[in-house]
């Protein structure tokens, strides 16, 4: 492996940057792969594969590279390690904001020490020091990227003093948070609620748009031209967001409305996976562009975007309502149901945002007659919120294919092209593949002339893998190319 990270670095091959990164023992710095420095020797340079490793042994984050703000973390999967994963997971997505270590243990069946015990085995870096880092690493996105104030951002990367943030911010990057921003002010919106979300040269931001506008739930989410809005409840917060394109800077621009500003590190996470910002697309582009059944459903000669849900649970529903109906039928249904439910937002929301998605808590009672819905679908919508209540049904990514789908298809109502559906655009899993779409068979069948059968269509797949997923946007692009 370090011949090839050698081989990259020596490249300054800009494929590689996430994959790994570099620090050179005689400067103290570490950068990524396509870092404009000069080439170092081969001996005085060491390897990481997580940010965390850099720093732990000391090294800083290159000033003209910045590998600490280009990059999130690298959701490298720990073999044989599943709670570690999962811990890791929950780190990054701010569960230590409102949450104790020994709590993050027990959310993943180990003790407090055990759990130490198996970072340090796998990672190298305990938990504790893993969401120091992490915090920092948020905090001086920040710090670089908006213009609130640096009482703020202590308290919304998770951080419970202001004393606690100077001296953990100092420790790692070498200098003080209004040091930082001093240097580099030219950098920050003019926005005081704005967070910037960089994105690679293939991103398109209104081809995203175009995929969401249509499924948008009326009420909860709103697509226009320029921008995507939509209304958040968790247990921690609530509030809205609103996501523009800054081409520019290569960036989205994120601002954020909410009673607790400590939920910045979760929306930022969820709003990098609904853009799906975070995938290498070089690898899978080349390959599909060169696959005579997929590449008329690229988008401007790169891969569609896959569009993770903001609200994992809030998808499953909508999935549920689109079982064998138009996408325009299951958003109007969608919207009767969060109407019906009548969890409204207060008058200082952006006019279009007047309600909240109902929790499953909130839909295990909600009477679901009279919208339009069949028999069969109320009783699977108040199964399915009863399984993610009573925690049968987990929503989260960080689990097997087979053992989400050994869970959810113990629902009555839910069949393969559900959880397939669900598994990829709610969970994020890039390998499902809804063979029995219809979409998917109507351009199978216009490409090859004829209707394949299940089989075929599941044959075809295989070359496909790991990215399945994409190949059923392209194949979705190319039956229905507005949908």
């Amino acid at each position: 492996m370090n011949q090839t990270y050698s081989q990259a670095r020596q490249l300054k091959d800009k494929s590689f940057d996430g994959q790994f990164l570099f620090a050179v023992k005689t400067t103290g710095i570490f950068c990524r792969p396509s870092c404009p420095s000069p080439i170092a020797k081969e001996d005085n340079v060491i390897y990481f594969e997580q940010v965390y490793e850099a720093l732990e042994q000391g090294f800083r984050p290159c000033h003209r590279c910045r590998p600490d703000l280009v990059l999130e973390p690298i959701s490298t999967q720990v073999p044989g390690a599943f709670r570690v994963q999962k811990a890791l997971d929950k780190i990054h997505e701010g569960y230590l904001n409102y949450h104790s270590i020994q709590e993050l243990a027990q959310s993943v069946f180990v003790s407090e020490r055990q759990l130490r015990k198996l970072f340090v085995k796998h990672l190298g870096v305990a938990p504790i020091k893993i969401a120091k880092y992490h915090k920092a690493l948020f905090a001086k996105k920040l710090v670089v990227f908006s213009r609130q104030s640096l009482t703020e951002i202590a308290f919304a990367s998770g951080f419970n003093s202001i004393r606690q943030f100077n001296s953990v911010f100092k420790e790692i990057f070498g200098d003080s948070p209004s040091a930082i921003r001093a240097t580099l002010l030219e950098n920050r919106s003019a926005e005081g609620s704005v967070l910037l979300l960089k994105y690679d040269p293939s991103f398109h931001f209104k081809s995203v748009l175009s995929f969401l506008r249509p499924r948008a739930i009326k009420g909860v989410e709103q697509v226009t031209e320029e921008a995507y809005y939509r209304t958040f409840h968790t247990e921690e917060a609530c509030g809205f967001l609103k996501i523009t394109d800054c081409r520019a800077q290569s960036a989205l621009q994120l601002q954020i409305q909410t009673d607790d500003i400590r939920c910045y590190m979760m929306i930022y996470n969820q709003v990098r996976k609904l853009f799906d910002l975070d995938m290498d697309f070089s690898k899978v582009t080349r390959r599909f562009k060169e696959d005579a059944l997929l590449k008329k459903g690229l988008e401007k000669g790169q891969v569609p975007r896959l569009p993770v849900a903001f609200n994992a649970f809030e998808f499953v529903v909508r999935a549920i309502i689109g079982q064998q109906v138009s996408v325009k039928a299951a958003s109007t249904l969608a919207a009767r149901l969060v109407e019906k439910a009548d969890l409204k937002t207060d008058g200082h929301f952006p006019d279009g945002l007047r309600y909240f998605f109902p929790p499953p808590e909130v839909l295990l009672d909600l009477e679901l007659e009279g919208m339009g819905l069949s028999q069969s679908k109320q009783l699977t919508i108040q199964e399915v919120s009863k399984a993610v209540v009573m925690k049968k049904l987990q929503l989260t990514a960080n689990q097997s294919f087979e053992a989400f789908y050994q869970a959810f298809s113990s629902i009555k109502g839910i069949g393969d092209w559900t959880i397939n559906y669900v598994a990829m655009r709610a969970l994020g899993m890039k390998d499902c593949f809804p063979a029995s779409d219809l979409g998917i068979i109507k351009a199978l069948t216009q490409i090859l002339g004829q209707k394949p059968h299940l089989k075929e269509i599941q044959q075809l797949a295989e070359q496909w893998h790991p990215y399945r997923a994409y190949a059923a946007l392209c194949l979705w692009n190319q039956y229905n190319p507005k949908n």
